[in-house]
């Protein structure tokens, strides 16, 4: 266990939880935390003083990172972005004695940056609408269950949920942007009292983001098990098909979470993902749907 400065500072103000505590969270749940972590480029959404605060959302890996945090080099127009990497549950202690809240990766490794080992769809309802949220899960089900797929929803410790599947890595990161746009567009479409793919809010009339981006390269999600900087606090968590309904998003807090992880164990038995992607094109194309260029600035 890290040595912890400031064990008594309150880092979430409504429930007087502290930095002792929020570090003792992931002590906890490191071990869980680990295959959806572990080798992963990071980026940290940190609050020094905390979330009463000032955030951040930090890329590059600090000069004064001890050696066990890991460097991955990443070129981009203007340099090179330098992110941390963890390998082991100490790097996540660390890490949150350092004043992270919320860890944030993407689906590919930096032994793998080409091929995801998972598919997400983000189902984003606007806030106090986990009704709606419920049932846009049970419709991607529904989807993915007819491609063969089989899924497992995490509670994102926020407003909604993102519906998980396994990918074997045998799709590379394009393919995996244009299944998850095709998904989203013909759930939208089967479902447009529901579900909508519009980028603008204003242009969503109270109904749930579809939310494919999660698959485009750069694109990051929370981390399994990762607290969120809201105003108590949550907790992203996987959790079983049977246990939805009982659930909201923003269902588990701080010392209150299950021991199994559901979608460890999906990641181990991926399903038959290229027949799947050869069905979703067949499906998208019976409904005139054609995965286009997107551009969120234009949009």
């Amino acid at each position: 266990m890290v040595s912890i400065s400031s064990p008594e500072r309150v880092v979430y103000p409504d429930s007087n939880a502290t930095k002792a505590e929020v570090v003792g969270h992931y002590s906890a749940v490191g071990e869980r935390m680990l295959p959806h972590i572990a080798g992963r480029p990071l980026t940290l959404e940190r609050y020094p003083k905390g979330i009463a605060g000032k955030g951040f959302m930090q890329k590059n890996a600090s000069g004064y990172f001890p050696d066990f945090i890991g460097r991955y080099e990443v070129p981009r127009a203007d340099g090179i972005t330098t992110y941390p990497v963890v390998h082991y549950v100490a790097g996540i202690e660390y890490l949150a004695n350092q004043n992270t809240i919320t860890f944030h990766v993407p689906a590919t490794t930096t032994e793998d940056s080409e091929h995801p080992d998972r598919l997400i769809i983000d189902l984003d309802p606007p806030e106090g609408s986990a009704g709606s949220a419920h049932a846009a899960a049970w419709a991607t089900k529904e989807l993915l269950d007819e491609l063969g797929l089989a899924s497992v929803p995490v509670v994102t410790g926020s407003k909604g949920f993102h519906i998980t599947a396994a990918t074997g890595r045998d799709l590379t990161v394009p393919e995996a942007s244009e299944f998850g746009q095709l998904a989203a567009a013909l759930l939208s479409h089967r479902h447009p009292a529901l579900l909508t793919i519009e980028f603008r809010k204003s242009n969503r009339a109270g109904r749930v983001f579809c939310d494919w981006l999660r698959n485009r390269w750069g694109a990051t999600t929370v981390v399994p098990w990762s607290l969120r900087a809201r105003r108590r606090p949550t907790v992203a968590v996987p959790i079983t098909w049977g246990q939805l309904d009982e659930i909201t998003p923003a269902g588990f807090e701080l010392g209150q979470l299950p021991i199994a992880d559901p979608l460890e164990e999906l990641l181990t038995a991926p399903g038959e993902i290229r027949a799947a992607l050869t069905a979703i094109r067949e499906m998208a194309a019976a409904a005139d749907i054609v995965a286009e260029p997107f551009d969120r600035f234009r949009s």
